[in-house]
């Protein structure tokens, strides 16, 4: 009998985390879907917002715009971001481990890190991250965004870092993918001239310079957005697999349980008949 305790124990230990479980991903899944609304509302404006920045850029070299400047001078910059939380698979797993190969091929760089799962990873290493870049991660928004992006744009004028790249993940197909994108400085357009007949005040470069930010705003919103609906979806597949994997456990446990209940029943009315016939 205390075997059968044991077990239905277990059972109703099982059946309460699958029902935690089933929660969490039903809250993922809403989640998912907030957030994929958002980045479908919002990203044909900054494809716009890049579309005009290529026409006006185009012609600047490098040396012109503030923005586009190559230089020596400072650390590279490398922006993690992870999840706050755990329970959502191999999602934060892949993407430190990306982020590991950036800071060995960039040689004494400054990690700023987004999501309590980047800090603690750097802080347990002994790696020194930027303490006073504090961004927590939730739904994401537009006046985080800009604050990341005048951040980022303010270090990189003053050349506290020559270079950004974002380590993050993003959903391809139906799979979560670690991307290692280059921020700052932004890339010359190329040599046509679209807007070659438009007369820019004070200049075009000092236009394009005023643009960027608004435009680094977009990028980091579609990061944000990305790694967001990427962590939901890969906590919905953990937790899909934690919902069969629980779902197969109490099979087998319902079946033992009703298996060693029969043969204790068998065995008392075994019991019961031996003592009448004595």
């Amino acid at each position: 009998m205390a075997v059968l305790k044991e077990i239905k124990a277990r059972i109703k230990s099982v059946k309460d985390t699958s029902k935690v479980t089933g929660a969490m991903y039903g809250i993922s899944q809403m989640k998912l879907h907030s957030s994929s609304a958002e980045l479908a509302k919002t990203e044909p404006y900054f494809n716009s917002l890049e579309n005009e920045l290529t026409h006006i850029s185009a012609g600047i070299s490098a040396d012109e715009c503030a923005f586009m400047r190559q230089s020596a001078e400072g650390s590279a910059g490398v922006l993690i971001i992870t999840s706050d939380k755990g329970l959502c698979g191999d999602f934060n797993r892949q993407i430190l481990r990306g982020a590991q190969r950036v800071i060995e091929e960039n040689p004494g760089c400054k990690i700023y890190a987004i999501g309590e799962k980047a800090k603690k990873h750097f802080a347990a290493n002994g790696t020194p991250f930027q303490q006073d870049f504090d961004i927590a991660v939730h739904k994401p928004d537009e006046e985080t965004s800009a604050r990341i992006s005048d951040y980022f744009c303010d270090l990189f004028l003053k050349r506290k870092i020559s270079r950004l790249i974002a380590v993050y993940s993003s959903i391809s197909g139906t799979k979560s993918e670690t991307v290692v994108k280059t921020v700052l400085p932004i890339e010359p357009r190329g040599s046509e001239n679209p807007a070659a007949d438009i007369e820019f005040l004070p200049s075009k470069a000092a236009v394009v310079d005023s643009l960027v930010p608004i435009y680094l705003s977009g990028v980091f919103h579609s990061i944000l957005l990305h790694s967001y609906i990427s962590e939901q979806t890969s906590r919905m597949l953990a937790m899909d697999s934690a919902n069969k994997n629980a779902k197969q456990l109490l099979d087998e446990l319902n079946t033992q349980y009703n298996r060693l209940r029969q043969n204790a029943i068998t065995t008392e009315i075994a019991e019961i008949s031996g003592e009448r016939n004595l």
